[in-house]
């Protein structure tokens, strides 16, 4: 009798100890700690670590922003040339990287952040911290609109044009133009030309991108060719009736032009 009240006692003394949970006994073995400790601890942190500091643009470069993605482009080139180190196509007629800059064709308008109106890209200096924007709806409207002026006054020859199938203005048509037209006037007609024996003109074709003319004074050093008229009536021609285009270069012409207003005369079909 007495040794079951001794174990009834001990089983009285240890319960309280088994039924302890696992955290309350790590909670109770903890040395105790001041309410104002978890605040002293948060003062305590380590400063949060400042921005990495950039390292500047390599000599002669800037940092530019092409849709919204930054570049580091030369200083001395225009927003065409930053757009095509990018990786972005700007469509053009007009430019090319050997000739000078005329800006006559408005096809590679883009728009600028902060600047009202947008801007021609081969004639554009780039800037440090400049925002070029390739393809926000008001350069899509621009690239439409200059197309549809062009086919206003352009041939619709294509299946039997020799330039057929690699005509720059076929392509960008295809890509940036309306899918209609809006004007039913005739379309004008321009003389051809005689430009040598290498050159088939055929004028109604020209868009005026003025590639030739640049390329006979800047490249050939043959002042023969330019432009005369204005507006709609504007056409690439010689100085003098009777001057022939004669330079021993005057057949690159053919590959500058970007339609088939000249085209080789050996090899037409």
């Amino acid at each position: 009798m007495a040794c079951t009240v001794a174990r009834a006692g001990l089983r009285q003394l240890a319960l309280p100890v088994w039924s302890r949970s696992v955290s309350a006994l790590l909670a109770a073995s903890a040395p105790s700690r001041p309410a104002s400790s978890t605040s002293s601890s948060s003062a305590e942190a380590a400063p949060a670590r400042a921005p990495e500091e950039r390292p500047p643009p390599k000599p002669g470069h800037i940092r530019m922003k092409v849709d919204g993605r930054e570049v580091e482009v030369p200083r001395a080139i225009t927003a065409i040339e930053a757009c095509r180190l990018a990786g972005v196509n700007v469509p053009h007629f007009c430019y090319h990287e050997r000739l000078s800059v005329a800006g006559n064709c408005r096809m590679c308008l883009v728009e600028v952040e902060k600047m009202p109106k947008l801007a021609v890209s081969c004639a554009l200096p780039v800037m440090e911290g400049m925002h070029v924007i390739t393809g926000s709806p008001r350069v899509k409207k621009s690239r439409e609109m200059v197309l549809e002026f062009l086919l206003k006054s352009h041939p619709l020859d294509c299946p039997i044009c020799d330039q057929g199938g690699e005509c720059q203005l076929q392509e960008l048509s295809m890509v940036f133009g309306a899918d209609r037209g809006r004007y039913f006037d005739y379309k004008r007609t321009v003389d051809d030309k005689y430009w040598g024996p290498l050159i088939k003109t055929v004028m109604t074709r020209c868009i005026h991108c003025t590639r030739c003319v640049r390329f006979a004074e800047e490249v050939a050093g043959v002042a023969d060719i330019g432009t005369a008229g204005r507006g709609e009536m504007t056409e690439i021609t010689q100085y003098l009736s009777a001057k022939v285009f004669e330079s021993e270069v005057s057949g690159n012409i053919i590959d500058l032009c970007p339609v088939g207003a000249l085209t080789g005369k050996q090899h037409r079909f």
